[in-house]
């Protein structure tokens, strides 16, 4: 049955990647535009392409932003020379008010001391954050968290599988001095690029920090390997041995996929409640990390169903190269069910952002950013059900998120 993908499903999907995409347009506390002392100012759209918190170059801004009530000092309208051009959500995620906070205030209220615009459409939650902006805030962070983490675990999951099903136990060889230092560096190559490295990728506020230590990863067991191949040339580390590739890896994914997940995310809340920074970057390969054994075992059950075909038969016959007809017959085959992991993975990644967002993951840094971070509001409430949409609105964005995934997940397994 050939099952189209549906069209409600990638609507939704649409629609999360239009917030996340124009989410300093749609929600933001500062004026998209205005004028001060004759001159044109766009300080809301300096968001877009900077972090909020640099110094504005222009005096006249930079004199507001250097204000205590920052919050309040944007939406003075004494502070410009005529009405500023406000987003259509005039307040930022994460965004509140120290002058005048407002706990849990019902859809529709008008924030005191300021003009009927400002208005909290979808109410605040316990600090006095507007829950329409966490909602189109936190559709950023969940499509960064499912298509970024996923992303990690397939190219983890896509490496591994690989490996496991074309070369199973007996085809994968090396050297054995390259296979003597590669072993050798590996716990040198961890602890230079993770050990002492720890407190740059706990707070870091961008991927910079990950990619430079796997980048620190790589370089040693690239040397590593040069090193092996030069060794080789004697001939006791010349001698090939083969390695147990499908053994190995099915064996560490059994482990991974063994490890009770909720108390890992548990512990890794408490661990990281106190954390600086922006700790997105951080989430997303912790989540890629454990993610990767379903696109493992996905790409190794199809490339052992593949390897023994006729077009791949007859090109050993021919003498092409191993690595050859893996990457450029074996493998493009074995990529369907790929895709439909990566859908299942992608609205499980959600999930798991908002169970830690929930738990604490990070402190402040998503405290009205992400739509789990909400739902902790609500459990601080006096009586939850007065505080109704502190849940009900994250609760359908995460609803449609999931849903939209896992119907485009099935259609996709549904298909021939």
């Amino acid at each position: 049955m050939n099952k189209r993908l549906p069209r409600s499903a990638l609507a939704a999907l649409l629609f999360l990647l239009f917030l996340a995409l124009f989410r300093d347009v749609l929600s933001n506390g500062r004026p998209l535009y205005c004028k001060i002392g004759g001159e044109s100012y766009f300080p809301g759209l300096r968001n877009i392409y900077q972090d909020p918190n640099i110094p504005f170059s222009a005096p006249a801004l930079r004199k507001l932003q250097m204000e205590n009530q920052q919050f309040d000092v944007w939406k003075d309208p004494a502070n410009f020379d005529e009405t500023p051009v406000y987003a259509p959500i005039p307040f930022s995620p994460g965004e509140r008010s120290t002058r005048n906070a407002m706990s849990f205030t019902p859809p529709g209220t008008v924030h005191p001391g300021l003009q009927p615009r400002f208005r909290h459409w979808l109410g605040t939650d316990a600090d006095g954050r507007d829950v329409a902006a966490t909602l189109i805030g936190g559709a950023r962070i969940a499509l960064l968290t499912g298509s970024l983490a996923m992303s990690v675990a397939l190219l983890l999951g896509l490496t591994l599988g690989m490996l496991a099903g074309y070369f199973g136990d007996d085809k994968m060889r090396f050297r054995r001095g390259v296979l003597l230092l590669l072993l050798l560096a590996l716990p040198v190559a961890w602890f230079y690029a993770i050990t002492i490295r720890l407190y740059e990728l706990s707070s870091a506020e961008t991927a910079r920090e990950i990619f430079i230590s796997a980048g620190i990863f790589l370089l040693i067991l690239s040397l590593a390997v040069l090193s092996g191949t030069w060794v080789s040339r004697w001939n006791w580390f010349s001698k090939s041995i083969a390695i147990p590739a499908d053994l190995i890896i099915m064996r560490v994914a059994e482990l991974i996929s063994a490890i009770p997940k909720l108390i890992l995310l548990i512990v890794l809340a408490v661990a990281l409640r106190g954390l600086s920074g922006e700790p997105i970057w951080l989430l997303i390969a912790l989540i890629g990390a454990l993610s990767w054994t379903g696109v493992a075992k996905f790409v190794r059950a199809e490339l052992l169903r593949i390897r023994s075909l006729d077009y791949v038969v007859a090109a050993k016959g021919l003498g092409l190269p191993e690595w050859r007809i893996l990457l450029r017959h074996a493998l493009p085959n074995a990529m369907r069910p790929v895709f439909i992991a990566f859908a299942f993975g992608a609205s499980g990644a959600v999930l798991l952002e908002a169970y830690l967002s929930f738990l604490g993951f990070g402190g402040q840094a998503f405290r009205g950013v992400s739509w789990g971070s909400l739902f902790m509001n609500e459990n601080s409430a006096a009586n939850p059900l007065d505080s109704w949409w502190i849940t009900i609105f994250p609760g359908m964005m995460i609803f449609i998120t999931v849903l939209s995934l896992n119907s485009i997940g099935e259609a996709l397994s549904s298909r021939k």
